[in-house]
């Protein structure tokens, strides 16, 4: 049909549509670029081309591993210069409190930039123009998406820059400030593109190569700083990052080429600003409390909060449990968290691989994955106590590693789920929500981990507090879902959170087709 036909169709299908007291906004109508053009002056004047989330597997590959480099760089930042920046620190003559300063002020403005990004999401939601709550992912957007990760790495590699020229303290807490803020914006986007340019499996593995990204990055970077550090100095851990950090830039330019549409869309452009009246205000505050009602949500949000806590008061003990408790040396206390990280990988593409087959038991595979990381976790530290042989304390360590791994990796697809159910802004403020409590659970863990660090009758009284905290998030998480039930459907898990699940596209234009008769 020609262009006149179809701007007079869509004309009228609005008038009508917009007559009708209460009825909803007809969904936007699909057509071919060459019917339409962002020129016109109808009522659909904004241009949506959406993404094609089929992709081939080597495709898929190329995308995801682009966006999981980014927050293993991210990581790196902050993990390798921990193997010897305190002490090189601490021979130059600064303070404790300066040397934990330079240190931790990743984590507080990381936590402070995942504050900002989910205050700015939740706004953004409350003021949420009505038309725009369709699933449509725009190709425009996705692409900007990965421009604002290439952003982020930038300003990366100008800070790590300014580290391998001038290495002194003042320049390693203003630049690993910024390194942290950055890194905040670094997990959302990375996070939310793994969601919405996958669907299916490739989604499954997206996610879970983004969770295992981060994760063997904070294990294996102390090890790999340490053995730049001895083998080349400093400055070299830093220009190492530098060419990491390029070579992600470059590789997130040809996922960007790689981002391609399937169907072109035009949706109304209206100013949500100048609409925003106080029946409009009571549909932003009914939206921020749908979003914050979700189970999928709450379950992930609980699943990640206190995996991440036990992860970092671990990493921040271990070093000097190690040491103390078994005389190890700096090499075999790297030798330790190599063993958890390859048991962590192993479980993590285990867990990928079976999470579509688990359906409504994936909850409660994740809240029993995490009751035993807090009971494996004390096992760790108490091993000293009752069997003083180094490979029993491999043994738990690898346990360790198999538990981190079956808690981060379904926190991370429970996410991708919470994701997926949602509608228009709300997809982005369940991913802020969620970064920026895990983002908290970290900078809990490490200090806590750090308070404890040399003590050792203080660290087996935090991680038995620990194993029941994470009891007491297990029973959380089933109290909210419930157990699941045998049953003839496929996901049972979609029937758990249809109060707060937003009206499918069918039942919206069946209503609408009802009104309109």
């Amino acid at each position: 049909r020609s262009h006149d036909s179809l701007e007079a169709s869509v004309a009228h299908q609005v008038s009508a549509s917009t007559s009708m007291v209460g009825a909803p906004q007809l969904p936007a109508l699909p057509a071919d670029e060459s019917e339409l053009n962002e020129d016109d002056n109808s009522a659909f004047s904004e241009l949506r081309q959406t993404v094609d989330r089929n992709h081939s597997w080597p495709t898929a590959v190329c995308m995801f591993v682009g966006l999981s480099m980014c927050i293993t760089v991210d990581i790196l930042q902050y993990s390798m210069p921990l193997a010897f920046l305190p002490s090189v620190l601490e021979d130059r003559g600064h303070a404790p409190m300066t040397i934990a300063t330079a240190i931790g002020v990743y984590y507080w403005t990381g936590f402070a930039g995942g504050v900002c990004i989910t205050a700015f999401q939740m706004y953004k939601l409350f003021i949420e123009d009505p038309s725009d709550k369709d699933d449509v992912v725009s190709v425009n957007a996705a692409r900007k998406h990965v421009r604002f990760l290439i952003y982020g790495l930038g300003l990366g590699t100008v800070t790590l820059m300014g580290q391998a020229l001038h290495p002194h303290v003042d320049m390693h807490t203003g630049c690993r400030f910024i390194q942290g803020m950055a890194g905040a914006f670094i997990f959302f986007y990375s996070f939310l593109l793994s969601v919405s340019l996958f669907e299916g499996s490739q989604q499954t593995a997206a996610m879970t190569a983004a969770s295992t990204a981060l994760n063997v990055a904070e294990v294996l970077g102390s090890s790999l700083g340490a053995w730049v550090y001895d083998t080349y100095g400093q400055r070299a851990v830093f220009w190492v990052l530098v060419v990491a950090s390029v070579i992600n830039q470059l590789v997130l330019i040809g996922v960007m080429f790689m981002i391609r549409g399937s169907g072109i869309y035009k949706i109304p452009s209206t100013s949500s600003l100048s609409s925003l009246t106080p029946e409009a205000a009571a549909q932003g505050w009914n939206k921020i409390k749908k979003v914050l009602k979700s189970k999928r949500m709450a379950c992930s949000v609980i699943l990640i909060v206190m995996a991440a806590i036990v992860k970092a008061s671990v990493e921040e003990a271990l070093p000097f449990h190690a040491d103390h408790q078994w005389g190890l040396g700096p090499l075999a206390i790297g030798n330790l968290f190599s063993v958890i990280a390859v048991a962590y990988i192993t479980s993590a593409i285990l867990a990928g691989r079976f999470w579509d087959k688990l359906h409504q038991f994936r909850t409660l595979f994740g809240a029993c994955w995490l009751v035993l990381l807090g009971l494996v976790t004390c096992c760790v530290f108490l091993t000293v106590s009752f069997w003083k042989e180094t490979y029993v304390l491999v043994g738990w360590l690898v346990f360790y590693g198999v538990c981190l791994g079956l808690t981060h990796t379904p926190a991370a697809l429970l996410l991708a789920d919470a994701v997926e159910h949602e509608k228009g802004r709300a997809k982005e403020t369940v991913n802020a929500i969620w970064n920026t409590m895990w983002e908290a659970g970290g900078s809990l863990g490490f200090l806590l981990g750090g308070l404890f660090a040399e003590n050792y009758a203080g660290e087996l009284r935090l991680f038995g507090v620990y194993t029941i905290c994470c009891l007491v998030s297990a029973c959380a998480m089933m109290w909210l879902v419930g157990m699941p039930r045998m049953s003839k459907t496929k996901d049972v898990a979609n029937v758990t959170d249809s109060l707060t699940a937003p009206p499918t596209a069918e039942k919206v234009g069946n209503y609408g087709a009802a009104q309109t008769a």
